[in-house]
């Protein structure tokens, strides 16, 4: 679920779910210039320029939802972070982990800087985590077998 938080008397105000978002717009306790954010939105916005840019369809009529808002995207780069993240542990593969590490900055970068709701930073974040493991235990493995070899007579 989103959570909203908005700008009230120089003060941060929040979290509020969609529909209580919808119901201080049209008790008017939010207006146009009221700067709104959540997360995944790069910058604090007012609910005009939200409206503008399509995430919200009309400042007049809160209760319909743009389509960005109602039906947020996952990132491809997260879901495939996620699954060569996985894939390379369980084979121990460094040619998987390292693209599970790029795709999960390519997605966390995707997340942050997004105009409309993208999700997917907790796959991002686990295909990094996993991505790492597998080219840490890797690595790891290449250099034992460096210094076995090398301390052979």
């Amino acid at each position: 679920m989103v959570q909203w938080y908005y700008g009230e008397n120089g003060q941060q105000a929040g979290p509020v779910t969609e529909s209580d978002l919808s119901a201080l717009i049209a008790s008017g306790r939010i207006g146009p210039m009221t700067l709104l954010w959540r997360e995944g939105m790069p910058r604090w916005l007012t609910l005009s320029q939200i409206s503008a840019e399509g995430g919200l369809l009309s400042a007049q009529s809160p209760q319909f939802m743009g389509y960005n808002m109602m039906n947020p995207t996952t990132s491809g780069y997260a879901i495939a972070s996620l699954v060569c993240g996985i894939v390379g542990l369980v084979s121990c593969l460094v040619f998987v982990g390292i693209p599970a590490v790029i795709c999960g900055h390519l997605a966390m970068n995707q997340i942050a800087n997004s105009r409309s709701m993208v999700v997917g930073r907790g796959m991002a974040l686990t295909g990094l985590v996993c991505g790492y493991l597998c080219v840490l235990i890797m690595l790891s493995f290449v250099t034992m077998m460096i210094f076995g070899i090398a301390s052979r007579p």
